[in-house]
């Protein structure tokens, strides 16, 4: 009986985003075939993964998502959710044709598949490229702080081994997430998504940045602590930039396009 019950609540959920999502003309768009494709294949691949509808059309969406953001930036963009790329790997092996011609005509360009080691920037300058465009798609300041839908995709949906972004201190870290789909261990902070660093590498405006360290400074005033989004624990010096590390601990993106 619960599960009849659960089962009919996910299944107008699933309604509910196909019809009202941001890209529900491309939603309805997507091969009749991959939905059962990614049911047999992903698993194999992702480890733990769901495989009910409401996953996959979440999933889906965070694809679409991540194919905006690689239309308005022009530039490499890494992707950082496995929940996203679960859909887009079982799409690349259902039909690679419907897959270039849906990106042509929903995005207006092809979107190649790369691996994380095949793309022309490395993965961490990869993500910032997104991080900047996301952010703007969720009506977020472009320079932080803010992890915007795309980003936190795979800690809403749980996914196991998936990436966890956070805010600490106005900074944005990321983690990899257990087999049951929660955070765990330590936060990495690359260089490449702090504000100064997207503000040096031409991705957010000197106005955008001034507002964002005006925006910390005044949240450290009123709170008397850390700036906003603190999730506890890590100095910043202001822009979001100190105690930040390299890829030594996974790049929190395995691909990108």
């Amino acid at each position: 009986m619960l599960n009849k019950v659960l089962n009919k609540m996910n299944g107008l959920r699933t309604s509910y985003l196909l019809e009202f999502s941001p890209y529900s003309h491309a939603l309805a768009d997507l091969p009749p075939d991959l939905f059962p494709c990614w049911q047999r294949t992903a698993l194999l691949e992702f480890k733990g993964i769901p495989r009910d509808a409401f996953f996959f059309v979440r999933a889906a969406e965070g694809l679409m998502m991540f194919f905006d953001c690689v239309r308005r930036s022009g530039r490499p963009c890494g992707l950082p959710s496995k929940a996203a790329d679960s859909v887009w790997h079982a799409w690349a092996e259902l039909d690679p044709v419907h897959l270039e011609r849906f990106n042509l005509r929903h995005f207006g360009r092809l979107i190649p598949h790369v691996e994380g080691a095949d793309m022309a920037v490395p993965m961490d300058v990869a993500l910032a490229n997104c991080l900047v465009v996301a952010r703007s798609l969720d009506g977020m300041p472009a320079a932080g702080p803010g992890v915007p839908k795309l980003f936190s995709l795979d800690r809403r949906l749980q996914m196991p081994n998936g990436f966890e972004y956070v805010l600490e201190g106005g900074r944005v870290g990321h983690r990899r997430m257990s087999w049951q789909g929660t955070g765990k261990g330590e936060v990495f902070f690359l260089d490449s998504l702090a504000p100064s660093m997207l503000l040096a590498a031409g991705l957010v405006s000197a106005e955008q940045y001034e507002a964002h360290v005006q925006r910390l400074a005044a949240a450290k005033d009123g709170s008397g602590g850390c700036g906003s989004g603190c999730g506890g624990g890590g100095a910043s010096d202001g822009d979001g930039s100190s105690c930040s590390s390299s890829c030594g601990g996974g790049c929190g993106g395995g691909c990108g396009g």
